[in-house]
């Protein structure tokens, strides 16, 4: 991440962004995790079968451009299995004239509800509840993990 603020410095000096980068990765137990680091992103969110939901908070920064000397943190998460892991854009949260945070709760409830649907009709489902009629961009990445083998 602190590779991609120095670049973004010189190629827009007068601009930022958010970014979120984030690696999933399986160890030898088949125990998934997720490795993330956030610049001004909105956070990912857990979603587990059950249907309990979380907002990954950890390895949070400042957004890219806006003073490449501070330092860049991580985090890692366990994530259970049959999880769903949702990175998303701040157009399907944000609400002209509404506090983000009820924004964040509604995307919370939704997906909850979708916990054990399949990734289409999760996806095509949270995109109807969520989309309103403005303008802004919505983009999702969605990642399951499988049921852990014994």
């Amino acid at each position: 991440m602190r590779r991609l603020d120095l670049a973004h410095g010189i190629l827009y000096p007068q601009a930022t962004a958010t970014c979120l980068y984030a690696l999933l990765d399986q160890d030898d137990d088949q125990d998934w995790t997720i490795t993330y680091s956030s610049a001004g992103h909105p956070p990912p969110l857990l979603v587990t079968h059950e249907g309990d939901t979380h907002y990954l908070r950890g390895g949070r920064g400042l957004l890219l451009g806006v003073d490449p000397t501070l330092p860049r943190h991580h985090a890692t998460e366990k994530l259970p299995a049959r999880s769903t892991l949702l990175m998303y854009t701040d157009g399907l949260i944000e609400r002209r004239g509404e506090d983000l945070t009820h924004g964040m709760t509604r995307l919370r409830q939704h997906a909850a509800a979708l916990a054990r649907e399949d990734l289409d009709t999760f996806c095509d489902e949270l995109l109807a509840g969520m989309a309103t009629d403005h303008a802004d961009d919505i983009a999702l990445l969605v990642a399951r993990t499988p049921t852990k083998s014994q």
